[in-house]
């Protein structure tokens, strides 16, 4: 039974003292999150906090908001101002640099009177929320996640932080406030927001389509002097964001102690390398006694294992009067952590993401103080680089074997609008196309820890920058590394986010910054305090690529060699061949870690955020240009040329759409299946990007809505740890596998299919493939009826022992890249039938497909919506999309998606294709 004077879970406290509903808090554990605030400028509001934060303070025509939100987000979801996510909307709304404003004349649509700049001056948001009546004894603690960028609190009236203490975006503060709260009755909190030190102005946006886009960060690259989101000033996948994203952008909450309070626990595993166990195990925690009295109590320690193993360690631990003590735990001393044939954690695609549950408590005569619960991951990462004919390539080690790095960059939502859902949605959509690896980009932000747990469940690495880039930090000649100018401030984010972050055994890499660095001081922070010792499990690299410190300063940590990992693009539509003739150059390409196309999304996409668009035609409007159809890096009209030049003028902007998907597909396929053709040459390959920060035309695999492109299922294919491909310039056959298994008795199987679809050519051949091997198996001049001089078709398999295809690719090849012939494809009506289960809270839906024609079914698309004409299930995960069935045959496809996304509908599949007839078939129960 808990002890009645222990700081119990609040929803605990509720139920036995029957406590008033309080609408404003959500109860979750030993933590009360408060979400329901009010929100006002200050230029409106003449009270001070003291009174702002007192019951008796009643605010009138003040916003409701939901926490976390950004002060612009609240206003538009108020319709103070319009969706920025929309058409050209964001260019009604007032910018928070006052140049930019005079230039764009943005100051007229603010909606304070006598104030064109609404975010040059601090906001409030103000709170009540009912606590329970606490047990005697209990601390309590009131917790900020994130705030941007300043903060002044008050609580019931009282101060309790100010801004000059309370600074930068990327640091959770935790404050005492035991003597401020009212136990058992209604409390009132407020915070005032400040904008950002310097504001930052952005580059000249891109009002047409095919029109310049300015620099990145802007012209100065002056958002730099903060520690913040850069990007939120624009980049060329972002528009400026109007107030920068200043207010609560992370969760809110009131935690419960007794006298002694645990902080930042920490487990190191570690490996005897090359052998994997046993592994022994460090445990350390801060342990806050903040009574005036020195406390005698024990640290009870249990880890369950995923087998259901238990470990049991009860530690004696004394403590002087208020202050903080670090605890370590070593298994010379408890020899309970050293675990004999450990279950180790792995990432995608080499084994599975196991995790142990740790659970911490400190008690003090059978009091429990407080508890600490998290999940860690036995595992051992590291890194080296190798000379590859002159250039350096960067290798990163799990438990002691190579990983190929495949994967994307992640940026953040451009008004943060994000939660776990989404998180797991995204995260989920990376996983499902069998990358291992999500990069957080220096630009954009640290998410919630959230965001890593979720990783750790789902077995993807993660590579995090800090929160520097060239483009503001002097690499290109903009901005310097003087900035940001708080370097207290910035040392202060990053120690509190390592201290965060570091068990989670999905977090792979530290990066100083993104295509550059910080100045030394920091710098050397960076790597010598946090990685090295703050941390002191996993590499250190100086940047992401580009510029390399001087030696002097210390390289990467722990080999103190160059970075040996590359950016710089391309960005820009390639001829697919292009990327395996870089790959065969090396160089760069050794390990690659922006490289991308721009990918227009799906038309039910595009219907969404422009509002402007000519069905009928194939011209793109300005608002194009507005959503990165511009020419900076992605230079969208080579993109555009491609596409009319390899598959003929389209008429129509639905014609345009799929013309589009057809580049995605090729380019994004080949992007990988180049690293794949030289998988012992190649260290990674990593995109820029996965996904979109808004409503975007360029560089993503899913957009925004959370709707793939093409591009998504065949870069997906090319991902999968044993593959088959085609090398579009030498028309070599290879099979890869990217696992750390051998595999043996395969049949590949090579169909040559003409104009017509007509098999007109055939070939076998026996396939064993050792581990992390790519090999030639044919190429097409040994098959018979192959004519490098005609279209053809290409349908390549592997086949296990028992005959099932356990790879498959589907490749369409013409003479100078003239696809036109696709243009003259015969419709073709698909029998389907649809089947449905349902399984903890997971529809799952079986679509069984059948081409009766005599022609092929090209770039069959299949969907999940909402009954039948109803609108798309997002994200719906699919085993296969965008795939083209021969005459004759019949496929079979599973799509999954997550019951209450269907809003109360039945489930209904639509179909369509290129030259496929779209139609809607119910789901039936399965039988």
């Amino acid at each position: 039974m808990m002890n009645a004077s222990a700081p119990i879970p609040i929803a605990a406290v509720c139920i036995a003292l029957a406590c008033p509903a309080a609408p404003a808090v959500a109860q979750l554990a030993e933590k009360l999150f408060i979400r329901d605030f009010l929100l006002q400028s200050s230029v409106l509001v003449e009270a001070d906090g003291q009174t702002i934060s007192g019951r008796a303070f009643t605010p009138r025509d003040w916003h409701p908001v939901q926490v976390p939100s950004t002060v612009l987000r609240a206003l538009v979801a108020n319709g103070v101002y319009p969706d920025p996510y929309v058409g050209m909307n964001n260019m009604q709304i007032p910018d928070a640099s006052d140049e930019f404003n005079r230039k764009f004349d943005l100051a007229r649509f603010s909606h304070l009177p006598g104030q064109a700049n609404p975010w040059s001056e601090p906001w409030w948001y103000r709170a009540e929320f009912e606590l329970p009546q606490l047990p005697p004894g209990t601390e309590v603690w009131l917790n900020f996640e994130g705030v941007n960028y300043r903060a002044d609190v008050w609580l019931n009236g009282q101060h309790i932080a100010d801004a000059e203490n309370v600074v930068g975006m990327f640091e959770m503060f935790t404050f005492p406030v035991t003597d401020h709260v009212r136990s058992g009755q209604r409390n009132v909190l407020a915070v005032r927001i400040h904008p950002l030190d310097e504001p930052g102005l952005p580059s000249d946006p891109q009002l047409t389509a095919f029109g310049p886009f300015g620099p990145n960060g802007g012209p100065t690259g002056d958002i730099g002097k903060n520690v913040t989101m850069q990007s939120s000033v624009g980049w060329d996948w972002i528009p400026a964001v109007r107030d920068r994203n200043i207010g609560i952008w992370q969760d809110v909450f009131l935690s419960f102690t007794g006298p002694v309070d645990i902080r930042f626990p920490h487990v190191v595993t570690d490996l005897p390398l090359p052998e994997t166990g046993p592994a022994t195990l460090t445990l350390s925690a801060e342990l806050w006694n903040t009574s005036e009295e020195p406390v005698a109590g024990t640290l009870e320690v249990n880890i369950r294992g995923p087998d259901g193993r238990v470990i049991r360690i009860r530690h004696p631990v004394d403590l002087a009067a208020g202050r903080d003590s670090l605890m370590m735990l070593r298994a010379e001393d408890h020899p309970q952590l050293i675990v004999e044939n450990p279950i180790l954690w792995w990432p995608v695609g080499y084994g599975e993401a196991s995790l142990y549950d740790l659970e911490l408590q400190f008690t003090t005569a059978s009091r429990v103080s407080d508890r600490e619960a998290l999940a860690f991951g036995i595992r051992e990462v590291g890194s080296e680089v190798t000379t590859v004919d002159g250039w350096l390539r960067r290798d990163f080690t799990v438990n002691g074997r190579r990983i190929q790095i495949k994967g994307g960059a992640w940026v953040p939502d451009m008004m943060l609008a994000r939660d776990r859902q989404r998180y797991l949605d995204e995260l989920r959509l990376s996983r499902e196309a069998n990358f291992n690896m999500v990069r957080i980009w220096g630009g954009g932000v640290t998410p919630p820890a959230e965001f890593f747990e979720i990783a750790d469940e789902l077995g993807l690495l993660v590579w995090h920058d800090f929160w520097i880039t060239g483009d503001c930090q002097g690499t290109w000649d903009k901005g310097t590394r003087d900035w940001p100018l708080e370097g207290d401030v910035f040392v202060s984010n990053a120690v509190n986010t390592a201290k965060r972050l570091r068990n989670h055994p999905s977090l792979l890499t530290w990066t100083a910054g993104n295509e550059g660095f910080p100045r030394q001081e920091l710098y050397q922070v960076l790597r010598n305090e946090i990685a090295a010792s703050l941390d002191g499990t996993r590499p250190f690299l100086p940047t992401s690529g580009y510029a390399n410190p001087d030696t002097s300063w210390g390289l990467s940590w722990p080999d103190d060699h160059e970075t040996g990992a590359y950016s710089g693009g391309p960005y820009y539509w390639v001829e697919p061949a292009d990327y395996y003739r870089r790959v065969a150059a090396g160089r760069d390409w050794l390990f690659k870690d922006e490289v991308g196309i721009p990918s227009v999304p799906p038309l039910a996409s595009l219907e969404r955020f422009i509002p402007d668009l000519d069905v009928g035609s194939s011209t793109l409007s300005d608002t194009w240009g507005y959503h990165d159809a511009a020419e900076g890096n992605g230079r969208f009209s080579l993109y555009d040329r491609a596409l009319r030049d390899r598959y003929g003028e389209p008429e129509t902007l639905s014609e345009y759409v799929w013309k589009a998907q057809f580049l995605n597909a090729e380019n994004y396929r080949a992007i990988f299946e180049a690293a794949n053709h030289d998988l012992e040459r190649t260290g990674g390959v990593i995109l820029w990007k996965t996904n979109a920060a808004w409503p975007s035309v360029i560089w993503q695999v899913y957009d925004w809505y959370l709707r793939p492109n093409a591009g998504y299922y065949y870069a997906r294919n090319a991902s999968r740890p044993l593959h088959v491909q085609l090398h579009p310039g030498t028309y070599a056959v290879s099979g890869v596998n990217a696992s750390l298994s051998p595999t043996h008795g395969l049949a590949l199987r090579v169909d040559v299919y003409d104009e017509h679809a007509r098999r007109v050519g055939h070939a076998t051949r026996d396939v064993a493939l050792d581990p992390e091997q790519s090999r030639e198996l044919l190429r097409l001049t040994e098959v018979p009826g192959w004519d490098a001089a005609a279209f053809r078709f290409v349908r390549l398999t592997l086949a296990d022992p028992t005959a099932d295809i356990v790879a498959e690719n589907f490749y369409w090849l013409a003479p100078n890249n003239d696809f036109t012939h696709l243009n003259g494809l015969a419709s073709v009506e698909l029998d389907v039938s649809a089947r449905q289960e349902e399984r903890g809270g997971q529809l799952r839906v079986t679509l069984t497909l059948t081409n009766p024609s005599e022609h092929l079914a090209f770039f069959v698309h299949p969907m999940l919506t909402r009954g039948q004409e109803g609108d798309e299930v997002l994200p719906t995960f699919w085993s296969d999309n965008y795939f083209s069935i021969l005459p004759g045959e019949t496929r079979t496809v599973v799509a999954s998606a997550d019951r209450f996304r269907l809003d109360g509908h039945v489930a209904s599949a639509r179909l369509e294709g290129w030259n496929v007839k779209t139609a809607d078939y119910p789901v039936a129960p399965r039988e």
